[in-house]
């Protein structure tokens, strides 16, 4: 449903070729690609884990550093403090699925905004892209034997704004707005992907499946963003790397675990939040095997299986090691 408040949507597409012109190769693998190039001086502000609902209080990575008594540096990934090499004797602080991705938690949306306003030249000229997935149709849940319900599709784009891996709806409208936007995720509120101000002096960007957010600007943006205590911030770099990575004693664990399973089939790790299983059975026939991964965390578990399409050795082993990584993550609700 459209919201009176919102931003107009909008054509004037070439309003974004600046940040495109900036941009570095998405697989650079650099923050660079996901939020233009130079200016003085970047930030990250890193998602909550759980939002307040249901009697559930605010849970930052703060509070699960402090659980895991894994440190949050500039450097940090959602899984480096939710999986800590020894497990703590008492429950993790957060249940459900993690930090949320592609979009700020809207207390932080309206906490940077204030910041940013302070450095807007005219806050009621202001661009917002919202990914183009977000802008689908939908249908409603209803008693079984009832007659389905359709939900109307939003309103569409008269022009994309297309980047060399994402396309994007366009709004106008003041900065204030920002949190306002005439399109849900769900049944969540859903911030703008990338947005910027019509002098360029900064830019915001969520990419949709990363938890947390890059703004970019002048190294006085920066330092307020960096010691405004309403939000969670570390520094960042247009040089650092965007990906997922595992590294120390993860990355050992995922190595030998992937020794193992391809040795005896089969291999289960206990972590902070759980046990994650995993199991090759290989095949001689059509396909040549199945890996079949379960997450156990607190209040739940899920399952996957993915068949296995080659007979190439190295093949085999990236795909079982990229099963493990993925059935990690989910344990972590990552």
């Amino acid at each position: 449903m459209a919201n009176p408040d919102a931003p107009a949507m909008s054509a004037n597409i070439t309003s974004a070729d600046w940040i495109r012109e900036r941009l570095s190769p998405w697989n650079s693998y650099l923050v660079s690609a996901i939020i233009p190039s130079g200016f003085e001086a970047y930030v990250r502000i890193l998602h909550p884990v759980q939002e307040p609902r249901d009697g559930v209080s605010l849970v930052r990575w703060a509070d699960v550093s402090r659980w895991s008594g894994v440190q949050v540096h500039p450097r940090v990934q959602w899984h480096d403090v939710a999986l800590p090499e020894t497990i703590p004797v008492s429950k993790p602080p957060w249940r459900g699925q993690g930090p949320r991705q592609g979009t700020l938690f809207i207390s932080d949306a309206e906490a940077l905004i204030d910041d940013l306003t302070h450095f807007t030249s005219s806050t009621e000229d202001c661009f917002f892209c919202l990914w183009i997935g977000y802008f689908g149709g939908g249908a409603a849940l209803v008693p079984l034997g009832s007659p389905p319900v359709l939900i109307p599709a939003p309103p569409q784009p008269p022009a994309l704004v297309v980047f060399p891996t994402r396309e994007y709806g366009l709004f106008e409208g003041a900065l204030s707005q920002a949190t306002s936007l005439g399109i849900r995720s769900g049944h969540d509120p859903q911030t703008p992907n990338l947005w910027w101000s019509a002098d360029h002096s900064w830019c915001v960007a969520s990419e949709i499946d990363q938890p947390w957010t890059y703004v970019g600007g002048s190294s006085d943006l920066i330092a307020r963003l960096l010691a405004d205590e309403r939000l969670e911030t570390v520094s960042a770099s247009p040089d650092d790397a965007y990906w997922m990575k595992f590294d120390g004693w993860l990355s050992d664990l995922i190595e030998h675990a992937t020794d193992e399973v391809l040795s005896i089939g089969s291999v289960t790790l206990p972590l902070a939040t759980g046990n994650v299983s995993v199991q090759w059975k290989s095949s001689k026939w059509r396909r040549n095997g199945m890996i079949t991964t379960r997450s156990e965390r607190s209040g739940g578990w899920g399952s996957s299986n993915s068949p296995v399409r080659t007979r190439n050795p190295d093949e085999i082993r990236r795909q079982i090691t990229f099963e493990i990584q993925r059935a990690m993550l989910s344990s972590v609700g990552g």
